[in-house]
């Protein structure tokens, strides 16, 4: 795809909290997405950059069955039970397709160079339709970072994407940033 250098454009750390490490601990990375193709996908990939970084990133589809991912009685139980210490969670919070002018659709003769044939024509000619670049779409992604002992917000980011050929390359390209 097109997509540009995916970063995070803002971030925020919990001035309350001092430094947590992770290293060799469990960390569980939730995607929330009713997709579940997506979920499981990006989750496999944002556990592995977990894992890669030194912690044990685990999926939070290989702990917590589907129909038990909105009961947080279950969601809670299944974390403690696989020892987990820590959450990443991303979700998709806006996605924005632009183009890159606006078309005016509202009809009015009363612009003065419409009240002739050779004042439209030389309205007309410069402000022809012109093909150019498709419309830009900017997803922008949502990732928190939670301890689940304390149950405190460690960190949290916000990334844009422009132009993700796929929902999957959204997270992969946030879970590696």
């Amino acid at each position: 795809g097109c997509a540009t250098s995916t970063g995070f454009q803002s971030t925020w750390r919990n001035p309350e909290i001092s430094a947590v490490r992770l290293e060799g601990q469990k960390v569980v990375a939730l995607v929330i997405s009713t997709q579940e193709t997506t979920r499981r996908s990006a989750e496999d990939q944002v556990a592995a950059q977990i894992t890669a970084r030194g912690a044990q990133g685990i999926a939070s589809w290989t702990i917590l069955p589907t129909a038990d991912m909105q009961n947080e009685e279950r969601a809670r139980a299944a974390l403690t039970k696989a020892g987990a210490v820590a959450v990443v969670s991303m979700e998709i919070v806006d996605r924005i397709r632009e183009a890159s002018r606006s078309p005016n659709f509202h009809m009015t003769m009363s612009h003065s160079s419409r009240g002739s044939f050779w004042g439209n024509y030389r309205w007309a000619w410069g402000n022809t339709w012109h093909s150019g670049p498709p419309p830009t779409t900017t997803v922008w992604v949502e990732t928190l970072l939670y301890s689940l002992e304390p149950d405190k917000l460690l960190w949290g980011g916000r990334s844009r994407i422009v132009n993700p050929s796929d929902v999957n390359d959204v997270f992969a390209e946030v879970a590696v940033a």
